[in-house]
């Protein structure tokens, strides 16, 4: 027996409008939509190779020019990749730099991304009301921009990533621009080796910022937690031999970030996205032969050498 439909029944029943989501919202919607769990920054960023002039880099650039606004729209561009591919109004973009700590208007983030620009990190241009944001090579050499891993050729080979739990935790909101630059440091450093040692007296040396910013940094990284009883920073001391020491013993201590931005979670992050990307690529392949084969048209698979089937009609 069917069932009847009123005459007075409103098919539109239960759709009701909603609301614009804030900042912190919107940037976590945009980052969940690119579905890799991660951004990954070329290592030349934070510090130059060793050989060069001066290890300092753009982070130093922007840490000493107090450009915490345009650090952030750095990484944001780097996270949203590719972001040109779908332009965001100036007025979003400032919604999703703000934060209860420092709020951002749309004047002070078209500031932030002209200082990008100033110093080769991004191209910038208008469409309509949207801005067009591009991102180059994290060097500042203004060469185009190519995700990190696919041209080996490209300077900087190394980069460390970033996990989306920057963002999406508001962690980013949180850390002031010394302890994000820190947060950088040991994220580069911790890309082969789980934990990073270096006294704040070599800051300058080897990064390019004071000794007050390392240790401004380090006690933000303290402070922060990525669940209540632990906190982002882990730090250990060990006693070595020195024998200029009056004890014969001297301390260093070795750090690290807490999961999920430790080495090994890290690692783990970056293959699970991998697998999930190739078999993302199967599953299209097999459905793009499917939509052949009902049209009639002849495909025979290929494997690469990663095992991604390769369609040759």
């Amino acid at each position: 027996m069917s069932s009847k439909i009123s005459p007075t029944h409103d098919p539109f029943e239960g759709l009701e409008d909603e609301k614009p989501a804030d900042g912190f919202n919107a940037r976590k919607s945009l980052l969940d939509s690119a579905k890799r769990g991660f951004v990954p920054i070329r290592k030349v960023f934070v510090q130059k190779a060793a050989g060069s002039d001066t290890r300092a880099s753009l982070l130093s650039d922007l840490v000493r020019g107090r450009q915490e606004r345009s650090l952030d729209a750095f990484l944001l561009i780097h996270a949203l990749e590719p972001v040109a591919a779908t332009p965001i109004p100036l007025a979003r973009w400032a919604q999703m730099l703000s934060s209860a700590r420092k709020p951002c208007t749309s004047s002070v983030a078209s500031r932030a991304l002209d200082a990008l620009v100033n110093r080769k990190l991004i191209t910038r241009d208008t469409s309509g009301r949207k801005v067009v944001v591009k991102p180059l090579l994290e060097d500042g050499s203004g060469e185009p921009w190519a995700r990190p891993g696919r041209d080996p050729a490209k300077v900087g080979k190394g980069y460390f990533t970033i996990p989306h739990e920057y963002w999406t935790s508001g962690l980013a909101d949180e850390l002031e621009l010394a302890g994000k630059a820190m947060f950088l440091v040991i994220l580069a450093e911790t890309t082969q080796n789980p934990t990073f040692s270096m006294a704040v007296e070599r800051a300058h040396q080897w990064y390019g910022f004071s000794e007050r910013t390392a240790e401004r940094g380090y006690q933000q990284l303290r402070d922060a937690r990525v669940a209540p009883e632990t906190p982002l920073l882990r730090e250990h001391r060990q006693m070595v031999a020195e024998p200029r020491s009056s004890i014969g013993l001297r301390p260093v201590w070795h750090r690290a970030l807490a999961d999920p931005y430790g080495m090994t979670a890290r690692a783990k992050l970056q293959a699970s996205t991998g697998r999930e990307a190739r078999n993302a690529g199967k599953v299209s392949e097999i459905i793009k032969i499917a939509v052949e084969k009902r049209q009639g048209t002849k495909t025979t698979i290929t494997y690469t050498k990663g095992n991604a089937p390769v369609a040759d009609s």
